[in-house]
């Protein structure tokens, strides 16, 4: 953990708190309830909808500091931290108090994490849901233009579990079975977080699901449909026989898609998905700091 502190003279003779910045790649149990906090009180002034990332686990290398807090007094008004997945590039998040913003307080901790990751050729993209005035401003502010957005989208286990699947209409002197008689052939096999869709030994699909402790949802990611199998209904399919496998530990599924793939987003929305909130990524040059 590393602490910056930071003079009157370099904030200006009006600054009359003691201030300071932390760099740390993991949370102490005061600072994630503090930054907890923080974010409540964010989200009771505007109708945000964002969370703080502060689990550093889910960072390709969890050794790095991913968590930049700026301190007043000893309390913390504005936060960021780096969603680092595969090391290629970070997702930035943030949140200050309503009462200490337009003051640079968060551009002095995008240009701290910048300069901590300098050694790291990584795309760096801010994070907003678009539900902020002054998140959105400053984004205005720095010139940064929304590059794609993506959408949470949830619906219940009982709805996927009775989806209607297409019916593949039969030619006369056919013999391949229609899409529903296919079903009956078709297996869900789990392995740890991983669930692939079989049909003897051959896998037509896979992806990946995590329940959230406590709250009914489970999170599906990395679905996909092997190439020669798409558009044949099979999507449809095995998200019916996920959601049929999990009804009794679980009432609602979350799929996070990228507004770029058309066709997951369509394939969703037809089994009924709902977009429940969406996030709009801004990439940064190495000018926006």
């Amino acid at each position: 953990m590393v602490w910056t502190p930071i003079s009157a003279g370099e904030k200006g003779a009006e600054m009359k708190h003691e201030a300071s910045i932390c760099v740390t790649p993991r949370l102490s149990g005061q600072q994630r309830q503090e930054l907890e906090a923080l974010g409540r009180a964010c989200r009771a002034w505007e109708p945000v909808t964002q969370e703080p990332f502060l689990d550093e686990k889910e960072n390709a290398d969890p050794s790095r500091p991913c968590f930049f807090i700026y301190y007043e007094d000893s309390y913390p008004v504005s936060f960021l931290s780096l969603f680092v997945p595969d090391g290629s590039y970070a997702e930035i998040t943030g949140f200050t108090l309503p009462g200490y913003r337009k003051k640079g307080h968060f551009g002095e901790l995008l240009a701290c994490a910048r300069e901590e990751w300098k050694d790291q050729d990584l795309a760096f993209y801010l994070v907003s849901d678009g539900r902020s005035p002054d998140a959105q401003a400053m984004l205005l502010h720095m010139g940064l233009r929304m590059e794609y957005c993506e959408r949470m989208m949830a619906a219940s286990l009982e709805a996927l579990s009775n989806i209607k699947t297409e019916e593949k209409e039969m030619k006369e002197g056919e013999t391949e079975p229609s899409t529903s008689e296919k079903a009956l052939e078709l297996r869900v096999v789990q392995e740890g977080d991983e669930y692939r869709l079989r049909q003897g030994d051959r896998e037509l699909g896979h992806c990946r699901m995590v329940s959230f402790a406590g709250t009914g949802t489970l999170y599906l990611y990395g679905f996909e449909i092997e190439e020669p199998m798409r558009r044949k209904g099979y999507g449809r399919l095995f998200l019916r026989l996920l959601a049929a496998g999990q009804r009794e530990r679980a009432h609602t599924m979350l799929v996070q898609v990228s507004s770029r793939n058309e066709a997951a987003c369509a394939l969703y929305e037809a089994c009924g998905f709902q977009v429940t909130e969406h996030l709009d990524y801004y990439p940064l040059s190495r000018n926006n700091v």
